[in-house]
């Protein structure tokens, strides 16, 4: 925090040591005492499937943002995480979630959550990843197509969703080739899950209550994310409207009165039959999901002004004001300079990358108690936010949503 009272933001690459630390020659390890692997709790193909994503999103931007070392480093990381997701993965394309530290199966039920994540991470590698690893990634995806059509929770679904539109848009741009009946059904799946996405949100949507279920949990950034991600591929109106409406409406529930975010917290979430939102405990990975659908937000908008402000002149405006965002969900837009309708000279891409930013001061201490969650010096992040101060855990997940937020907020 510098002098004057204000977070400072990181302005150095995060090192990636914890990262390091928490993996091993099979995979990342899914718990931390402090910052020293708890090796007896095994690992999951979720936080696998995360660090996949991350490594993958590191590597993808410019050279400058990455140290020489760094990107060798991330590169053999990102071999250990693919070839996890191949072990896990069963020969019907479904995969197993939890490992102990002696690599045997523990008990479980299928996640479907895991599921969606799994694809999306594994089309993500192929399409952004350079040789040879894209193709052990191919080969991962083309076995999972066929359980696209069993993944029946909303987050998996949404994932499933989002990874089947970038896929075929890969594919249109001569990223990727895709075989005839995969590329068909790919194309069938985007459809019906584009589909029960916006009949769920036009479900559970009333009044003040803009969401896609009847309470907001875990990972909610993901729902209106996969809408947008979505829709920069089919240009549905309904889906970009959909996106931008909740994702506004998530910001207004994750934004305190005094301007900085809040998320939501685990022990209490927060539903539609209520006014309260949860405070404690506040976990990271919700800022790195609202900073992935602010990030993927900035993108549509780019695309497409016309939409933005057709969808926004129906909803939401943004108005942003020294020390932090406020939002005005569902009246006039009265804002100087932000009136869409008024030559289009709003700069969309930029406000929601602003906001995008708030999302890694979180991590800096740009948050309920002051403090740092985050130590860029190693990478590691704690595991959250009590009434009691920061959680000094350093797991996987944490730490994962701690270095995606720092690179998403490193896109240009």
């Amino acid at each position: 925090m510098s002098a004057n009272g204000k977070i400072s933001r990181w302005a150095a690459q995060p090192s990636f040591a914890h990262l390091r630390r928490l993996t091993d020659d099979t995979g990342l390890l899914e718990h931390a005492l402090g910052r020293i692997p708890r090796r007896r709790e095994g690992y999951t193909t979720d936080d696998n499937a995360r660090a996949l994503w991350t490594v993958t999103e590191w590597l993808s931007l410019e050279e400058k943002e990455l140290r020489n070392e760094d990107r060798t480093e991330i590169r053999r990381l990102a071999d250990i995480y693919l070839a996890f997701l191949l072990w896990a993965q069963n020969d019907d394309g479904w995969w197993l979630n939890n490992f102990a530290y002696d690599r045997t199966l523990e008990p479980e039920d299928i996640s479907h959550d895991c599921q969606g994540r799994s694809i999306w991470a594994c089309a993500d590698a192929w399409i952004r990843l350079g040789d040879p690893i894209r193709e052990t990634a191919r080969i991962i995806v083309e076995r999972a197509v066929p359980t696209l059509g069993r993944i029946d929770s909303l987050r998996g679904q949404a994932f499933a969703m989002a990874a089947c539109a970038h896929l075929l848009e890969a594919a249109r741009d001569g990223m990727i080739e895709l075989p005839q009946d995969i590329k068909g059904d790919l194309q069938h799946h985007m459809i019906r899950l584009e589909l029960l996405l916006n009949r769920a949100y036009r479900d559970f949507s009333e009044n003040k209550w803009r969401w896609f279920e009847p309470a907001m949990t875990y990972s909610n950034g993901v729902l209106p994310w996969a809408m947008l991600r979505t829709f920069r591929y089919t240009q549905r109106q309904e889906t970009f409207t959909n996106g931008m409406e909740s994702l506004s409406f998530l910001l207004q529930v994750m934004t305190t009165d005094e301007g900085w975010l809040r998320p939501i917290g685990n022990e209490d979430w927060c539903s539609s039959e209520s006014d309260t939102v949860s405070r404690w405990d506040q976990q990271p990975l919700e800022l790195f999901k609202l900073a992935l659908a602010l990030e993927e937000a900035a993108l549509a908008a780019e695309q497409s002004q016309r939409l933005v402000g057709s969808a926004l002149g129906h909803g939401t405006t943004l108005d942003f004001r020294a020390g932090g965002i406020r939002l005005h969900s569902y009246g006039a837009l009265d804002q100087p300079g932000l009136n869409p309708r008024a030559g289009m000279e709003t700069d969309y891409r930029t406000h929601y990358r602003d906001i995008r930013d708030l999302c890694r001061d979180w991590y800096y201490g740009d948050n309920d108690l002051r403090v740092p969650v985050a130590d860029p010096t190693d990478g590691s992040c704690c595991d959250g936010l009590t009434p009691y101060g920061a959680n000094l855990n350093c797991g996987a997940e944490a730490t994962i949503s701690y270095l995606m937020t720092e690179a998403l907020c490193r896109r240009k």
